[in-house]
């Protein structure tokens, strides 16, 4: 089994220890540097028990053979660039970037990597167990056609205010930052809209002239489908408990609870298995709170507790860079979503205007 030795380029978005964490539980697997400017560099790599380094050194080590990139967005592509042409694969925490132009720029670097390198970015919900069971039903025709979907995407109430959501050179807030995480799964069942309409909101009772939208709304357009996704930070319950899609078809309806994970499907009459009315399905409850309630002082926003989906994610990686298995969350289809948000975004600017989502 080919070893696989990590190293860090930024450890300030709580992701990063999540991924160190789940990569652990990979047999021959190390994760054995870090690097960053950031003052806490020293407190992550501390409590992880890794090497302080800078940026070159863990590049110009030919031990480390991947990189996960957790900087701030802006320096993403910069990072994931150069890691892969120092020879390494790259995992980049989503969106991927700070806009959609950084995304083609990402896309043209996996392009002229070297044979055999990996890019995956970090989208993880995509990869939850009822969302994986939800698309299989659809692709295999249980609810017949699909004609309408409603998703709902939600974070944490005041998380719009906080630096992470506000960086300076990203193109939005909450809806890029955090929004993406729902518009990637959507797209990763039912591929791209055409166009969107969208409203992108900033309430003065909830934000401040520091900070961007705290909610969105919009119609993703499709040939014969019609789809609603809106988007808030106004939840008080665990992040995407809220979360959740519902599928409506010819011949019953899904619905998908993101975390926990759930899973409602109705069907008209008893069909391939499955017995008429409704059929429920919970892999998780949140018994302990689903973000770490100690403070952490390298990161704004707390450290995750429940880390299913990136024990999934980091072992698609590792299976794509030992075997060449197909890459979970592609580079195209995030720049696929940078270009749904960014459309919305133009949609607000145009007060709900239809915007064509640009194809690749």
């Amino acid at each position: 089994m080919e070893p696989i030795i990590v190293g860090l380029l930024g450890i300030t978005h709580p992701h990063a220890s999540a991924r160190v964490r789940a990569l652990r539980a990979i047999d021959s697997v190390e994760v054995v540097a870090a690097a960053d400017d950031d003052p806490r560099l020293k407190y992550f790599t501390g409590k992880y028990d890794v090497e302080p380094r800078d940026i070159d050194s863990v590049l110009n080590d030919d031990r480390i053979n991947a990189v996960m990139v957790h900087s701030k967005s802006k320096d993403m592509v910069s990072h994931a660039v150069r890691a892969l042409a120092a020879g390494k694969s790259v995992i980049v925490e989503k969106p991927g970037g700070g806009t959609a132009e950084d995304l083609q720029l990402l896309a043209k670097a996996e392009a002229d990597a070297a044979a055999g390198l990996v890019i995956q970015v970090g989208y993880n919900v995509r990869l939850a167990e009822s969302v994986r069971r939800a698309k299989a039903l659809i692709d295999g025709g249980l609810i017949g056609d699909v004609v309408t979907v409603s998703a709902r995407g939600a974070a944490l109430s005041g998380e719009h205010l906080t630096a992470h959501l506000n960086q300076p050179a990203d193109m939005g807030g909450g809806l890029w930052i955090i929004g993406c995480h729902m518009l990637d799964t959507l797209l990763h069942i039912f591929g791209a809209p055409d166009s969107v309409n969208a409203r992108v909101h900033k309430s003065a009772r909830l934000s401040d002239k520091t900070s961007r939208e705290d909610s969105a709304a919009a119609l993703l357009n499709y040939a014969d489908m019609s789809m609603t996704f809106n988007f808030d930070n106004h939840d008080r319950l665990e992040w995407f408990e809220s979360s959740r899609i519902s599928i409506y078809g010819t011949a019953g309806m899904i619905e998908i609870g993101i975390l926990p994970q759930k899973l409602r499907v109705y069907v008209d009459e008893d069909r391939a298995g499955w017995s008429a009315g409704w059929t429920e399905w919970t892999q998780s409850h949140f018994t302990p709170p689903f973000a770490r309630t100690e403070r952490n002082t390298f990161s704004e926003l707390p450290e995750l507790e429940n880390i299913s989906n990136f024990h999934t994610e980091m072992r698609g990686w590792v299976d794509s860079i030992r075997t060449g298995a197909p890459v979970v969350s592609p580079v195209a289809d995030a720049l696929t979503v940078a270009r749904i948000v960014d459309a919305c975004y133009r949609s607000e600017n145009e007060q709900g205007a239809s915007v064509a989502v640009i194809q690749a």
